[in-house]
């Protein structure tokens, strides 16, 4: 995986971002953000406005970054490309329960 273009644009856009101060002091706390509102929902609790909003609002800050575009494209594109990987090994998984060799 180390070898494939999706990793290496990936690896790139996470070295151009950490260069970025501001950039990754929002990302930190959008982060924080996001657990913190995750542990509302998972207790079944709705969470508090202000938390939504903050995250809201620092999603569309981050939106204007082009470092963080970068970073995002450069994950779905990893992403994309480990679902490919997955469903190459549930086949081969899959094939070799139906194959008919018998391993002792």
């Amino acid at each position: 995986m180390s070898q494939t273009a999706e990793f290496q644009y990936l690896k790139a856009a996470h070295a151009e971002i950490s260069t970025d101060e501001e950039a990754t002091q929002r990302i930190a706390e959008m982060r924080k953000l996001q657990t913190e509102i995750l542990g509302f929902l998972e207790k079944g609790d709705e969470p508090p406005e202000d938390l939504r909003n903050g995250l809201e609002s620092l999603s569309e800050e981050m939106q204007t970054s082009t470092r963080y575009q970068a970073l995002i494209s450069a994950q779905a594109n990893f992403d994309k490309l480990m679902e490919k990987v997955q469903e190459s090994i549930g086949a081969g998984i899959r094939t070799g329960e139906e194959s008919r060799i018998v391993i002792p």
